[in-house]
Order: structure tokens, then sequence, then C-alpha cells
């Protein structure tokens, strides 16, 4: 498979020169995307305490921090990050969908005074059915539905929080319209292959290209660095030609393991970091469950 190794891996996450950087740290750095508008990059390659990325969004009536992440240290040291940045306390966080990496740091996220956690209905009841040792804290959690968007109001701007599905049953963006900023969750990887664990392959194909079609300035993916639309035209050529694979294993009667050993990236689409060498037979045995429905 052509994705690159752990050593050339860390060129992934390499400071790019686009965005000023504010804050970093082995496990992430904060980049400044807009007026009032962080970006964290994590970098888990040498630190899984926040593993995901998320961000902070300032208005005149409160603060916004995207994802819980991996851990309470790392919930934490974002939470000190909108204080420092801010010169106030985060009122709200939002998770994008219920996987770990970005829901394990509930419990650190919830220590900040009157801070309001929202996430859509299937994202906390998938937490909880999953046996989820901060229950009592999901418990709190403000449910949001998945049939239209939630707005926060943040008194200068506001934040729209978007249901979508395709990484998860249940995924959100978190959108800033007038900065052109789209907080993508899972839905959206870059320069990294993304986990079809749970994935409805058709679906996320069809997210990533409704994404792309607003034509945002910054797209925060939920793992690897910055992107803009180039980068995910070429993460939307990544699905696709997963897709393809996946078909022509069909043709061929070859199982999604000996698929994935088989899989090479084209050459165009660059170097992609892989968290695990089964997720390209993950994702191609996604696409052939779904082909056979």
């Amino acid at each position: 498979m052509k994705a690159v190794a752990p050593l050339w891996g860390q060129m992934v996450w390499a400071t790019q020169d686009r965005f000023p950087v504010v804050a970093s740290e082995p496990w992430g750095r904060l980049e400044r995307i807009a007026p009032g508008v962080w970006g964290l990059v994590s970098t888990p390659l040498e630190d899984r305490t926040t593993l995901c990325n998320g961000g902070i969004i300032s208005g005149r009536n409160g603060v916004v921090i995207v994802e819980a992440f991996a851990s309470n240290d790392g919930a934490r040291w974002m939470t000190e990050q909108a204080r420092r940045l801010t010169g106030r306390r985060p009122t709200h966080t939002v998770i994008t969908h219920y996987h770990g990496d970005h829901t394990d740091g509930l419990r650190g996220m919830v220590e900040t005074p009157g801070v309001e956690v929202l996430g859509t209905d299937v994202t906390i009841d998938l937490s909880m059915q999953n046996g989820d040792e901060q229950s009592e804290v999901l418990e709190t959690v403000t449910r949001i539905g998945t049939r239209r968007p939630t707005e926060i109001d943040l008194g200068d701007r506001s934040v729209i929080l978007v249901p979508r599905r395709g990484h998860t049953q249940s995924d959100l963006t978190v959108e800033i319209p007038e900065e052109s900023v789209v907080f993508c969750g899972d839905l959206v990887w870059n320069q990294m292959v993304p986990n079809y664990v749970d994935a409805a392959p058709s679906r996320l194909s069809a997210e990533a290209r409704l994404l792309r079609a607003m034509d945002a300035s910054t797209y925060v993916p939920g793992h690897g660095p910055l992107a803009d639309a180039m980068a995910l035209d070429r993460y939307i050529d990544l699905l696709g030609d997963i897709e393809a694979a996946a078909r022509k294993a069909m043709d061929r009667g070859i199982s999604s393991e000996q698929a994935g050993e088989e899989y090479r990236i084209p050459d165009g689409l660059g170097d992609w970091y892989a968290f695990q060498p089964t997720y390209f037979a993950t994702a191609i045995g996604a696409w052939m469950s779904e082909l056979e429905e």
C-alpha cells in the first residue's frame, strides 16, 4: 500500500505556513484560522493527549470548543487555551460523533463551570450503548436532533451545527459561515487514510462532496493538517478510488483482506498516513458489504 511509514508520517504534521501557530505541545498545535477562530491540529505520532483535531470559536457572548478529545488532560488543555486566547471560560462544547478519540475527555471538559455540551441523540445513545464509563457525564449532554441544523448564537457570530452521517450513524459539522470555516469531524481526513469501521461508504462520499460544494476557505478535518479546497479534492478522489478497488475486488471474487493488501494509493494523490495497516481492508470491506445489499 502507498501509505507513509511512521517516521515519514511525521511530515504529515509538519508546521505549515498558512496560519500562525499560537500554541504548540507534543500532542498538537493551535493555528489561528480567522479572527476569534482557532483550529487544533493533533500530532498523534508523538502524543495522543488530544488525538483528534478540534478548535475554539469565540464570540461576544460565548466561547465554543469543538470536540472533547481523547483524554481529560487534552480537554483541560484546550479549556486553558480558550481562556488564554479569549479571556473567558468556554460556554459550549460540541462533540461531532461518538468515537472515543472525540469524547473520552468529556469528564475533563465538564469541569469548567457552566459549560454546555452538545451532541446528537444518536451520538449520545451510541456512547451509552458502548458501556461508556462516562455515562453520568453523557446524561448531562444537551441532545440535539438529527433533522435540522442547530444554531449557537455567540452575539456577533453564529455557529451552525449541521447533522450529517457517513463516518458514523450520526455526525455533526460545525460551520461558521461568516468566516468560511467548517469543522468537519471525521467526515473529512487530510493526508490520513480514513477509518471506515462504522462508515456508510456511499453516504460518506456524498457528504464529502457536499462539503466541497460549500467552497469553504478552510476545512478542519477530524485528523491531519488543516485543509483547503484542493486538499478536499484529493480526499474525495481517494474515497472514489477506494470504491473502485472494492468493485474490482468483487468482480475478481477476492476478499477485502486480499484487496486491502494489494491496494496502492494513486501517485497523483500523494502520501497518506494510516493509523493501522488494516484501514484499506476495512474501507474496501465496508464498500463490499454495502454493494452486496
